[in-house]
């Protein structure tokens, strides 16, 4: 598969300098040291999880720059007949207060919980 040749560092140091936002206060708010904000724009690839927060800081979507298409990512796959399955999905997301309730998630969820009783 063709590897991706996206640089991520500068990228963000792009969207820093268009945004307006120095090092200094990117590392502020990521709550990090400002040598590690250098080494972040140093690289080529970032975990997800710092790419996040990093969003969030930024008030800008990174993600679109890995979103591939299907065709893109099966292009070596034999095709074959797919069978529609139904399938259970269970996912668990770990969310802060602050979350919650900018999602208004405890009142849609205590709203759920009344329903089923």
């Amino acid at each position: 598969m063709k590897t991706l040749n996206i640089y991520i560092g500068k990228i963000i140091a792009h969207i820093m300098v268009e945004k307006k936002i120095t090092k200094a206060e990117l590392a502020r708010r990521l709550s990090v040291r400002p040598q590690s904000i250098d080494y972040m724009l140093s690289r080529k690839s970032i975990d997800t999880d710092t790419l996040y927060k990093v969003s969030q800081a930024l008030n800008y979507d990174f993600a679109q720059f890995y979103t591939l298409s299907k065709k893109q990512i099966d292009f070596d796959t034999p095709k074959k007949i797919e069978k529609t399955v139904k399938a259970r999905l269970v996912v668990e997301i770990e969310l802060d207060n602050d979350d919650l309730q900018k999602l208004n998630l405890n009142n849609k969820l205590n709203h759920v919980l009344m329903n089923k009783e």
